[in-house]
């Protein structure tokens, strides 16, 4: 199969058999999903390279995923770094992820918004994740139970509460509690 680069990156297309998957890579892909995404839009961004080992920090199932589209060539930027800093890109890329939320409310209006007019086809989001979704974001009219002072609480009611923390650990430790409770929970920047 043609190499799907896309134009506005095409002029960083880099023999495939030059580069490496790093050896430290711990993170576990969804290759198939990066297929279809490769197959449905191309390659939209550039893998990230250790320019002096050929080792990829970022991108390694967009790598494996173009090897099995037989693609020949992916768009690379390559950035000189020492080992030690490439294996704390190659964490910090994966860590960004599993950091990240969705907005759950503006997602199900998205998807619903693209159901409604062209599909899903090429977001990698099935109608079952969008019908999961409206389901769970309908209030849950009959759940009840007490607070601290055994005063009967309607759950179906959605509260909004705002928590400033003083660093990126912190939120991040707060959020995990939280959502260990049981709470539905997400980070804004303000």
């Amino acid at each position: 199969m043609a190499n799907q680069i896309r134009p506005e990156i095409i002029k960083l297309a880099t023999p495939i058999a030059s580069l490496t998957p790093h050896p430290r890579n711990v993170r576990q892909g969804d290759v198939g999903a990066i297929v279809t995404s490769l197959e449905q839009h191309g390659q939209y961004r550039p893998i990230v390279v250790q320019k002096e080992t050929g080792h990829i920090l970022a991108g390694n199932h967009t790598y494996q995923a173009a090897k099995a589209l037989k693609w020949d060539k992916v768009a690379v930027t390559f950035v000189e770094c020492d080992d030690e800093q490439a294996l704390k890109i190659l964490l910090a890329d994966n860590r960004a992820n599993d950091l990240a939320s969705y907005d759950d409310h503006a997602l199900a209006e998205l998807l619903t918004e693209l159901a409604d007019t062209t599909g899903l086809d090429g977001t990698l989001f099935e109608p079952e994740d969008l019908q999961s979704l409206l389901e769970k974001l309908q209030p849950d009219v009959g759940a009840q139970g007490t607070d601290p002072s055994g005063n009967p609480v309607d759950f179906g009611e959605t509260f909004e509460v705002v928590i400033t923390c003083e660093n990126e650990y912190q939120q991040t430790m707060l959020l995990e509690k939280l959502s260990s409770e049981g709470l539905k929970v997400r980070a804004i920047v303000i």
